[in-house]
């Protein structure tokens, strides 16, 4: 009788462990969103109050703020991060560094978290008084940590030399953040996860479910993918007549190629080429800068050519201010704009024509500052 029970009790373990739900793949474990616009959210993340905790992987639980946004606490950062959107292909959470409000420009620590960067960056703040360099490459402008007094530009560390930056430009702070080479980093900031690992699963259009407490994922339903033998059809239908044709290609280049070769043998006198310089690239001097035509604009702001914006900075021109003009192509811009712009280049910005092959004397450049009547 004993040895009975006993087996009875061997064989209720063993069912009730066969049958024990995996986590992350039962009904209750459906994806769910903080808004119609949120990023979806699934296995190995969860929503806090909305999906059971078995749905998600320890460390990766979301929430919902009053705005209905998807928002991420990280253990070493006392603020939540709205999350701008979740790659599950490539393992990659994009959240919005938010660096526009208060006491935001702060390094990011991901001690004590499942999330990995894949490339930082050190970026450098600086506040430029009375000055618009926004339009200064590789300078990122934060019209919003801005306003009429100075403007806040970021500059990655090695893209810009700190000794080349203008004088009235003083450092605020530098950050190292998690973003991509030819990422902004005013939109979002990438965070990469490697356990659990779902990325086969996704490839496949499975669903991704939690086997075991030691990180071991199992993938659940049917493949979405294209069945193995169409794969061999598809690539013996498109590869074939792609071989074809890029046979026939180069036999035809190669055909061409030979009677060039064949009609201008004798006609070609390599003696004969002229290299022809390139033109530099580099920027002028500040005497020749200086000897292009200054102009203080009167109260009509009314140019020779009914130009009201400076091409530069982008912003329209105010009494009082002092203009430049190119002498090639007569076109006006803000004095400290184009001072700076021909630093670089030695080229209008408008037409680029080069003002060092034309003559500095034009019939409005007689004196070095003028003033536009206002009438």
């Amino acid at each position: 009788m004993e040895k009975k029970k006993e087996h009875i009790l061997q064989l209720i373990i063993f069912f009730s462990f066969l049958f024990k739900p995996i986590s992350g793949a039962g009904e209750d474990c459906l994806p769910a969103s903080c808004g119609r616009t949120e990023p979806q959210v699934r296995f190995p993340f969860r929503i806090i109050g909305r999906q059971p905790p078995w749905c998600g992987f320890p460390g990766f639980d979301l929430s919902c703020n009053k705005r209905n946004k998807t928002v991420i606490r990280l253990p070493s950062s006392p603020r939540s991060y709205v999350v701008s959107r979740i790659s599950y292909v490539s393992q990659v959470i994009y959240i919005d560094p938010e660096f526009c409000r208060p006491n935001r420009l702060t390094d990011f620590n991901l001690t004590d978290t499942p999330f990995e960067f894949n490339t930082v960056h050190s970026y450098t703040f600086y506040n430029c008084s009375l000055q618009n360099y926004g339009f200064m490459y590789p300078a990122v402008p934060f019209p919003c940590l801005s306003n009429a007094n100075y403007s806040v530009i970021a500059v990655r560390t090695g893209m810009y030399s700190p000794g080349n930056m203008p004088l009235s430009c003083e450092v605020m702070k530098t950050i190292s953040v998690p973003v991509r080479w030819n990422g902004d980093i005013r939109e979002e900031l990438g965070m990469l996860w490697f356990t659990p690992y779902c990325r086969s699963c996704e490839m496949e259009g499975r669903v991704c479910a939690l086997r075991s407490e030691e990180g071991e994922t199992v993938c659940l339903g049917p493949s979405r993918g294209i069945p193995r033998g169409a794969k061999y059809g598809l690539s013996i239908g498109i590869g074939v007549p792609a071989l074809i044709c890029i046979i026939g290609l180069v036999c035809y280049t190669a055909s061409r190629v030979r009677d060039y070769s064949e009609t201008h043998r004798q006609s070609i006198d390599l003696f004969s080429i002229a290299i022809i310089p390139q033109p530099s690239t580099t920027g002028l001097d500040r005497p020749t800068i200086e000897s292009y035509p200054k102009t203080v604009l009167g109260e009509s702001c009314r140019l020779p050519n009914d130009d009201g914006m400076c091409a530069i900075c982008l912003s329209e021109y105010k009494p009082k201010e002092s203009l430049r003009t190119i002498p090639e192509c007569n076109h006006y811009f803000h004095a400290d704009c184009v001072d700076e712009w021909l630093k670089l280049n030695a080229t209008c910005p408008v037409c680029r024509n080069s003002p060092q092959s034309s003559s500095l004397v034009t019939p409005c450049s007689s004196a070095s500052s003028t003033s536009v009547d206002s009438s």
